[in-house]
C-alpha cells in the first residue's frame, strides 16, 4: 500500500490520479493500462484510499457514453480523444486506439463493468473465489464469482452473459449458500446488460 502522493481532488472536483497527479471525472482502466502500464487492480491495492470517481460523476449519472461503448466492440477517435483529453498533446491517437484493439470482447466488457461498480464497491475485485469456511474451521464451499466485494461481502453476478464465471460442478444452490453465510448476492440479467441497467439493479437492492 503506497502513501497517496496528491490531493483526493482538484479545485473543480475532480478526482485526481495517484501516479501523474491529473484529474478526471473517472480512472479509468483505459488511462492506467496505456499511461502508466499498470492494470486496475494494480492501482486499487497500490491506493486503496483513493477514489476512482469524482462526486460529479457519481451524482449525476454520467453514464451515457459509457453506456454506448460498453455496446460496441470499436471505439472512435472522438471518444478516445474526449475520455484522454489531459494527456492528448502527450500520446499518439493511432497508438491509443491500437491499445483499445488489442483487448478481447471479454477483457473490454469486464473492464468497463469493474470501472462502473468501483463508484458503488470500492473493493470490488472480478474473478473472485469465494471461499467460505464454517465455524469448525471445516470448508464449506468454494464458488467462483464474476464480481465480488469482499469487504462488503457482496457478489455481483451476470449469468446470461458469455463470459459467465461458472464452477466446474455446477450448485443450484449457490445463491442459498452464499446468503446463509452472510454474502448479498446481485444478480444482473441479460447478455449484454449495458450500465444503466447495472446501475438500476445494484440501486434497487
Amino acid at each position: 500500500m503506497a502513501a497517496l502522493l496528491y490531493p483526493l481532488f482538484d479545485e473543480k472536483g475532480k478526482v485526481i490520479c495517484q501516479i501523474c497527479g491529473k484529474s478526471f471525472l473517472v480512472i479509468s482502466p483505459t488511462h492506467l493500462s496505456i499511461k502508466h502500464k499498470i492494470k486496475y487492480e494494480e492501482y486499487t491495492k497500490r491506493f486503496p484510499d483513493a477514489p476512482l470517481a469524482s462526486n460529479e460523476f457519481v451524482a449525476r449519472g454520467k453514464f451515457g457514453k459509457h453506456k454506448e461503448l460498453f455496446l460496441k466492440d470499436e471505439i472512435t477517435v472522438e471518444e478516445l480523444v474526449e475520455e484522454h483529453e489531459p494527456d492528448i498533446e502527450e500520446m499518439n491517437i493511432e497508438k491509443l486506439i491500437q491499445e483499445y484493439k488489442d483487448l478481447t470482447p471479454m477483457e473490454s466488457m469486464k473492464y468497463k463493468i469493474i470501472d462502473h461498480l468501483k463508484i458503488y464497491f470500492s473493493n470490488v475485485r472480478k474473478d473472485y473465489l469465494v471461499t467460505q469456511y464454517g465455524v469448525d474451521n471445516r470448508l464449506k464451499f468454494e464458488f467462483i464469482t464474476d464480481f465480488c466485494d469482499p469487504v462488503l461481502r457482496i457478489v455481483i453476478q451476470f449469468p446470461d452473459t458469455f463470459w459467465h464465471n461458472q464452477d466446474a460442478a455446477f450448485d443450484p444452490n449457490k445463491n442459498l449458500k452464499l446468503s446463509q453465510y452472510g454474502w448479498k448476492v446481485i444478480e444482473i440479467p441479460g447478455s449484454n446488460p449495458c450500465l444503466q441497467i447495472i446501475t438500476s439493479f445494484i440501486e434497487e437492492t
